[in-house]
């Protein structure tokens, strides 16, 4: 493997919010799924439900209870975590933490795919769980976590500065803005 190609994809990605009306593949929205479940998940609960939906009309519907989603996308994943599972697989844990970590490394798989087959994608946690819910059919034990929308980017963005290493990396121990690191 290429780690120059991979660190490219991952600074290339970026979280896009305008896209194109172009269609995205079934094919396509199946390989984002399967990226996303071979992402890592605690005691291996793989408690994760997927919901992909593409249809023009419930996407518009859906819109309402997304604030700050500006347009429908072609698409979108909902990220869900089945509790009774992730209860049963990797105990309260499971449920408290492992569910949640699960499912955001399975949607950085599917965002780093998606960059790959040169699609952009934004992850959204703002929405109505309860009309999430309702629209896509959810049963009890399963809950709406994350939304990915994805589609073929309008206007690419230019990533952001980010902040240098040696402000964020610490060798052993954490050091103080004024400690010098000795080796």
């Amino acid at each position: 493997m290429d780690l120059e190609l991979t660190m490219e994809l991952i600074k290339g990605r970026r979280s896009i919010r305008r896209f194109s009306k172009e269609k995205i593949d079934r094919k396509q929205l199946e390989t984002l799924v399967e990226a996303a479940v071979w992402a890592p998940s605690g005691s291996n609960a793989q408690a994760w439900q997927f919901v992909v939906v593409d249809d023009e009309s419930m996407l518009n519907r859906l819109m309402a209870f997304l604030p700050g989603v500006l347009q429908a996308p072609p698409a979108l994943i909902c990220l869900c975590i089945d509790y009774q599972r992730e209860l049963d697989r990797a105990g309260k844990l499971g449920v408290d933490v492992l569910g949640i970590m699960d499912v955001s490394m399975a949607a950085q798989n599917i965002m780093l795919a998606a960059k790959a087959m040169n699609l952009g994608s934004c992850a959204i946690r703002g929405f109505n769980e309860e009309v999430m819910r309702m629209a896509l059919a959810l049963p009890e034990n399963v809950k709406p976590e994350l939304l990915v929308l994805l589609g073929y980017p309008e206007n690419p963005v230019k990533a952001p500065a980010r902040r240098p290493l040696d402000e964020v990396l610490h060798w052993q121990k954490y050091r103080q803005k004024d400690e010098v690191y000795n080796g």
